[in-house]
């Protein structure tokens, strides 16, 4: 007697197959919303030139300075402490930085847990041009991507508050409409299994 060809297809319509990829840590997208705010100075400042940078911000997220400093050096810019009329002044403000966890889901049947990140930064760009005149422009640069809740220890650093964030709970019902799906179609692939072996 043969059986028919479709039944083990039938699993794999249930079963998601994980991606393997490179998750980035949430300080490595803030690396990147920090690189892409200084690369709006291009168009406030026209030119690559020499400029007097500074940074503000809270005390705990003081730890940014030496990366915005060294954006601003690789995007081209020649930094300087010097007051010379001759170069612009540029202040760099964070006004606020967040991670948050929100949108709890099942990524298939054996996938896990999956949680949409949502990463944003608030800042200003206050520029001081040789003119002495003030222009300050705020903007706001975000990520928006899915992490597995177990790789999210992994993504925050313990030592930086700010790449921490709460990880909402977990709706009673989604842990256990999964395996109730998955013992459904045990029994099913079964019934199909025997009622065509028996014809």
């Amino acid at each position: 007697m043969k059986t028919k060809p479709f039944i083990i297809p039938i699993l794999f319509l249930f079963i998601s197959v994980p991606t393997i990829a490179q998750t980035q840590t949430n300080l490595d997208v803030i690396y990147k919303l920090i690189d892409r705010s200084v690369s709006r100075a291009d168009s406030i400042l026209g030119t690559k030139q020499t400029i007097n940078l500074s940074f503000t911000s809270s005390p705990a997220l003081d730890v940014l300075k030496p990366k915005i400093f060294k954006t601003f050096s690789d995007n081209g810019y020649l930094l300087t402490t010097s007051t010379v009329e001759s170069n612009p002044a540029v202040n760099y403000t964070v006004t606020s930085l967040k991670v948050e966890y929100k949108n709890p889901f099942s990524d298939g049947l054996f996938g896990g847990l999956m949680l949409e990140r949502e990463v944003s930064l608030n800042y200003s760009l206050t520029i001081t041009g040789t003119d002495k005149a003030i222009k300050t422009f705020s903007y706001t640069e975000n990520q928006t991507d899915t992490v597995k809740l177990d790789e999210i220890s992994g993504l925050e650093n313990q030592t930086l508050p700010f790449t921490q964030s709460s990880i909402p709970s977990t709706p009673l019902l989604s842990n256990l409409w999964e395996p109730i799906i998955v013992v459904g179609t045990l029994i099913v692939t079964i019934v199909l299994l025997f009622s065509i072996r028996s014809k």
